[in-house]
């Protein structure tokens, strides 16, 4: 049997015979195989419980550590009404398709969850309870509720390139893919437009629209052409990322004139993506920042405004003697934005 990495916490103190844990309750990494095998049980029923929003790589280390240690799985799903105070709740999954994503790992049941507790609290089947560091205190409060406490199996953290822990949150935030890595690390130095590239750049990211239709979540214009073909439909972007000019040509004095409030500003010279435009980028999300003024040229910085922002933000800008370019920020325009962005040099 091979260890296993997790963290389990008998019900009671182990007999005599049987291999002790140490002060965290875990079993010294190097015990003997028959010990190991005596101490790390397969239980006839284990939990385990979530949003399993954008099912990524700390949701299957789990479900794997519930079905490597149960002979059954029990799985709780929150409801909507569980997920009101979410961040980015614009592109929370639905119920069924969070449900479907479980499925995938074949549990013996899977039931909807209005509130922490469920059958965890009551049920005299289950044995164990799996869970993060996180999630650690509701199943605390569950076993307060149990007469006879579930053992619990704590799975360590899956943490993101940068070391944060991994997050649903943080996936819809846009700002790592579900296997943890982190997008703004891509920009830790100056990206330089290679020449193989650029007849791909010059293709429209997606199909140009002939209609523009108002968004219903963050909108970002990148370009003076499409920061005013929004104005003038009354469409006020959250962020506008412009340089005054149009085709290389100056033709605004200042963002005033363009019917935009000052904010940020950032040298990006022409066929480079610079670390700093890149940093002054993220820091108009976080200050809210409704402009950045780009000294040089903002057409690059089309691609890392859809690596960088919260799923389901519109991005619009405007493709030389086509017309505007629009794109839903989803993971697959994500992925295809960080194949781009991996080709610079």
């Amino acid at each position: 049997m091979a260890i296993k990495n997790i963290n389990v916490i008998h019900k009671f103190p182990p007999k005599a015979d049987q291999p002790r844990a140490d002060k965290t309750g875990s079993l010294p990494f190097g015990a003997p195989l028959h010990l190991i095998e005596l101490y790390i049980m397969r239980f006839n029923l284990v939990a385990v419980a979530g949003t399993f929003d954008h099912l990524h790589l700390g949701h299957k280390k789990l479900l794997e550590a519930a079905k490597e240690n149960g002979k059954k799985v029990i799985v709780g799903l929150c409801q909507k009404s569980m997920l009101v105070n979410k961040l980015y709740p614009q592109s929370i999954e639905s119920y069924e398709i969070r449900r479907q994503s479980v499925a995938k790992f074949k549990p013996g049941q899977i039931i909807p969850l209005s509130e922490i507790y469920g059958p965890a609290a009551t049920s005299t089947k289950i044995d164990a309870i799996v869970c993060s560091q996180l999630s650690r205190p509701n199943v605390e409060k569950i076993n307060q509720r149990r007469h006879n406490p579930l053992t619990i199996i704590e799975v360590p953290l899956v943490r993101c390139s940068h070391g944060q822990p991994l997050s649903s949150s943080l996936v819809r935030q846009g700002l790592v893919n579900r296997q943890g890595f982190f997008y703004p690390q891509i920009f830790n130095r100056d990206l330089k437009l290679p020449l193989s590239l650029r007849p791909l750049l010059q293709k429209p990211f997606t199909p140009v629209i002939k209609k523009i239709s108002r968004p219903k979540f963050g909108v970002i214009a990148v370009g003076d052409i499409a920061a005013i073909s929004l104005l003038n439909q009354k469409i006020v972007p959250n962020l506008a990322i412009v340089d005054l000019k149009t085709k290389r040509r100056q033709i605004f004095p200042h963002l005033q004139a363009l019917g935009l409030k000052s904010g940020l500003t950032a040298p990006n010279p022409a066929g480079i993506i610079t670390n700093y435009s890149v940093r002054q980028l993220l820091n108009c999300f976080s200050q809210k920042q409704s402009s950045l003024l780009i000294d040089g040229e903002e057409d690059l910085l089309v691609l890392p405004a859809i690596l960088l922002s919260p799923l389901q933000t519109t991005i619009f800008y405007g493709q030389p003697d086509q017309g505007l370019v629009k794109i839903t920020v989803t993971e697959a325009a994500k992925t295809k934005a960080l194949k781009f962005l991996q080709q610079f040099i």
